[in-house]
């Protein structure tokens, strides 16, 4: 254990989860807001079923990412848990875990992605969309992936919050990233029971946008940024790994 605390590896390990938190942040964004996006039409499913029969090869494309995220996400779990044991290994389990428990969940949101593929996959297109006209399943799956997709990052916030305690506690690692981190949990934790509640952001229009979108872009954001180009500490992690 001693040699393993004056190698270089916790700097690798700290780049190495920085740069899936890039992959993330690219492969999220192309297939929600590039992909997913432009092709649901809300409260239109005929629309939105023609748009996604047209762009079928975009829409794979789109399921694809999402697998890559969650690839990204199982890396980040164990490089993370790595680097923060020496703070505290069973917190730092703990936050593995709950980001674990966030990856397999998403597995199955992302599959109602999958099933949508069942009626846009027919060789003529016209039979897939009549079966979308008269059932509608198509949009109710994309509906299901939107609405698991928030209640599965209760699981996400949770990791976030005793990541973020973490990194404040440990000393390779700015406390302030650790503050902003729990912040953005702490927004997707309210997020994702604002949905099962049904409170409607008690009809604050656009409070989502402050309470999880630009929390987590900050949060996360500098964290990745931090982990990417700065790494950690390697002198102090070395005298706590000591």
């Amino acid at each position: 254990m001693g040699q393993f605390a004056t190698i270089s590896a916790p700097q690798a390990y700290a780049r190495f989860a920085g740069f899936n938190y890039l992959l993330i942040f690219a492969f999220a964004i192309f297939a929600q807001m590039f992909v997913l996006s432009k092709l649901i039409v809300s409260g239109d499913a005929d629309a939105t079923a023609a748009n996604i029969a047209s762009n079928e090869s975009l829409f794979r494309l789109a399921i694809a990412a999402f697998f890559i995220v969650l690839i990204c996400d199982v890396f980040i779990s164990w490089a993370l848990y790595l680097i923060l044991q020496k703070t505290d290994p069973n917190l730092s389990l703990l936050a593995a875990l709950f980001r674990l428990a966030y990856t397999v969940a998403q597995i199955g949101v992302v599959l109602n992605l999958v099933s949508v593929l069942d009626f846009v996959g027919a060789a003529d297109p016209s039979i897939a969309l009549a079966a979308i006209s008269d059932s509608a399943w198509p949009y109710y799956f994309l509906t299901a992936h939107n609405t698991g997709f928030t209640l599965t990052l209760i699981f996400f916030g949770l990791h976030l919050l005793l990541l973020g305690y973490l990194v404040i506690r440990s000393s390779f690692l700015p406390s302030l990233i650790g503050v902003l981190v729990m912040i953005a949990g702490a927004g997707y934790i309210f997020d994702g029971f604002n949905k099962i509640l049904d409170l409607g952001y008690f009809g604050i229009s656009g409070a989502g946008l402050y309470v999880v979108i630009l929390p987590a872009l900050l949060g996360e954001g500098t964290l990745m940024l931090w982990l990417l180009i700065r790494g950690l500490n390697q002198e102090k992690w070395n005298a706590s790994a000591a």
